[in-house]
């Protein structure tokens, strides 16, 4: 029944923690606080340490599982009426997942996303893992559902939906974040198991969400609510009332023309300059990965000052 209430509850925005560094390359665990505080006092309620915007790419393990329990600890002890949602490694052994899952549940998340990145073989194999972390220890599992690496190493394959309707029927298995970016396959996944799962549709956000959320879709990833986290909860209230005209208001005067430009320069990076012109966590990233240099951080300036955020930047 707990697991039930918790995946009745993620509806409207979801909201991605963004992992913020220090001047010398530290994870930066109090301005992630910091950063939660931010998001909840403009109205956000489900947290999400993600792969890729967590930078988990850049992370030890140890950091990994700090960064996990700092985020459930500090939602769920300051903040209970939110969900907390953490993530496993990019590359591991199911045995890493399942120790992932078990300090997860301790530290108090409510949800753990798992990613499954090595090629696919058979689907015995991707169920396999799923079931063993489901096994393992009683936390809600969230499957982080992208194109699957084939056995070339070189290409990509949809995730099958027979295997995914599968994988939904196992107990503790409450919600998708639904990654693959195609239309005709997202829209098979909602169909397929939006009676079963909490569906998070991510790249695209809103407008995204204004294709999937009729279907049946309950949530979306933030986009521009990472740095302006009012505006997702209002779009979500306009959906709600049937606003529809209000709902692409804010799609077409807020969304569209910072996703042009940020996405020139790769999401990711294009976000965290955002976030330090708005003065809520520095651009810096971890070698290899850099921040955007100044005529292109310039630019993110010029289109938040174009679309209303001028009054917020910070000098």
């Amino acid at each position: 029944m707990y697991l039930i209430a918790i995946r009745d509850k993620i509806k409207g925005p979801v909201f991605p923690i963004v992992t913020p560094f220090t001047a010398d390359y530290r994870v930066d665990y109090e301005k992630t606080k910091d950063y939660i505080d931010f998001l909840y006092d403009g109205g956000a309620r489900i947290f999400h340490v993600m792969a890729h915007t967590s930078r988990f790419g850049l992370l030890t393990h140890d950091e990994m599982l700090e960064l996990n329990r700092t985020v459930s600890t500090h939602v769920k002890l300051r903040y209970n009426d939110c969900v907390a949602i953490v993530a496993d490694p990019l590359y591991k052994s199911t045995e890493v997942s399942i120790d992932f899952a078990k300090r997860a549940r301790d530290d108090g998340a409510d949800i753990i996303g798992l990613i499954f990145m090595e090629r696919f073989y058979f689907n015995e194999q991707v169920y396999g893992f799923y079931e063993a972390v489901a096994n393992s220890c009683d936390i809600g599992i969230l499957i982080h559902e992208q194109q699957l690496n084939t056995i070339f190493g070189t290409t990509l394959m949809p995730f099958p939906i027979d295997l995914l309707k599968r994988i939904a029927a196992i107990d503790n298995v409450v919600a998708i974040k639904e990654d693959a970016k195609e239309n005709l396959h997202t829209k098979e996944v909602v169909k397929s198991v939006k009676d079963e799962l909490a569906i998070i549709v991510s790249g695209g956000s809103k407008e995204q969400y204004m294709k999937f959320g009729p279907m049946g879709c309950q949530a979306y990833l933030v986009g521009v609510g990472s740095f302006d986290p009012l505006t997702a909860v209002r779009f979500y209230e306009f959906y709600l009332k049937h606003s529809s005209d209000r709902c692409w208001e804010i799609i077409k005067q807020i969304e569209r023309p910072f996703f042009h430009v940020s996405k020139k320069f790769g999401w990711h990076i294009g976000l965290k300059s955002a976030l330090e012109l708005l003065g809520v966590m520095s651009r810096l990233e971890r070698p290899p990965l850099e921040m955007l240099p100044a005529e292109q951080h310039e630019e993110i300036k010029r289109v938040l000052d174009v679309i209303g955020y001028g009054g917020r930047i910070r000098p």
